[in-house]
């Protein structure tokens, strides 16, 4: 196993129990995220480990796929081409698990936990109208989803990505606002927050980039960040029902930022105090940008050319056997 190239490992891994214990026999501890991509062409799916700045291709299972819609604990939510047929996928032990077809388009989308918990709940959230949102739910082994309409103003803000937290879903606006979303009684409730201040851009240069709301959890608590061109990201933690800025040196965190979901993990040796968000070079080569705290700069400094975050880009765990 150790002679062996990750894909090969990848693949003789699946084969059965004892072999898999073999392949984590040989395994070299990685605690950050990787950043996962299908490319425009082909039947493959794009691997990026941002320390090593290795790239890895692995096959997908079957044709027609179009995008990752969603990634948490090493597990990928895709759709075909269709674009109304979702389903799960390990690209590490190759299952696939479907799901029943969902015709409503989304803005938002997100799972609880692995699909093969008895807990994995699928939401996804429609805007219909400034003060109507439909708000859809799913689980493994369901054969349909359940859709529930609600009045809210989300109104025209910057909204972020959903995110689930100890079983209920959050996302957050630039108004101010957290939503959350019950989905055992399919209740939305939302709060109005004073204590979160996004800076003003008085720089007509960055005027024409996009300011993004990144939602994320760490150990049970919402962390919520704010990009706005090449200014140093703006972070904010709830504590005791209190939105309060978080330090200036992250305390140990490394954030994985993308437009879908985004991780937290602490002490990762070379990676602390950072925030990595995927980005495409010339020839849609993989690779990141990262924003140092220690150093308050960004890395590749050139900011003129910075395109944060595809958005058919997202970051996962590494295979189990380099965990």
């Amino acid at each position: 196993m150790s002679l062996l190239m990750l894909k090969d490992k990848i693949r003789a891994s699946t084969v059965c129990k004892k072999w898999r214990e073999a392949a984590k026999s040989v395994r070299v501890v990685h605690k950050h995220q990787w950043f996962v991509s299908i490319p425009t062409f082909g039947n493959s799916i794009n691997l990026f480990d941002p320390l090593e700045r290795k790239k890895y291709t692995l096959n997908l299972p079957e044709k027609g796929v179009t995008d990752v819609a969603y990634s948490k604990d090493g597990w990928l939510l895709m759709r075909r081409s269709s674009f109304v047929e979702f389903f799960f996928f390990n690209p590490y032990s190759r299952e696939l698990i479907s799901l029943p077809d969902n015709e409503l388009p989304y803005q938002a989308i997100a799972f609880s936990s692995a699909p093969t918990s008895e807990t994995c709940t699928l939401v996804t959230l429609n805007r219909i109208s400034e003060y109507i949102v439909a708000i859809s739910t799913c689980y493994p082994g369901a054969t349909e989803w359940i859709t529930k309409k609600f009045h809210c103003a989300f109104g025209p803000n910057v909204h972020s990505n959903l995110v689930c937290v100890n079983d209920r879903f959050y996302r957050f606006t630039s108004g101010g606002v957290l939503f959350e979303f019950d989905p055992a009684s399919r209740t939305l409730s939302h709060q109005a927050w004073d204590d979160v201040r996004f800076p003003e851009i008085h720089n007509n240069e960055w005027s024409y980039l996009p300011k993004e709301l990144y939602l994320m959890e760490q150990k049970g608590e919402l962390i919520l960040m704010y990009t706005y061109g090449a200014e140093k990201p703006v972070m904010y933690k709830l504590v005791s029902s209190k939105w309060e800025e978080m330090s200036s040196t992250l305390d140990g965190l490394t954030i994985f930022a993308s437009m879908y979901s985004s991780e937290t993990r602490m002490d990762v040796l070379g990676m602390k105090n950072s925030v990595y968000f995927p980005k495409y070079g010339l020839r849609n080569n993989m690779q990141c940008v990262s924003y140092s705290y220690n150093d308050a700069r960004y890395y590749p400094d050139q900011p003129e050319r910075r395109l944060l975050c595809p958005v058919d880009s997202l970051w996962i765990d590494p295979p189990p056997f380099l965990r």
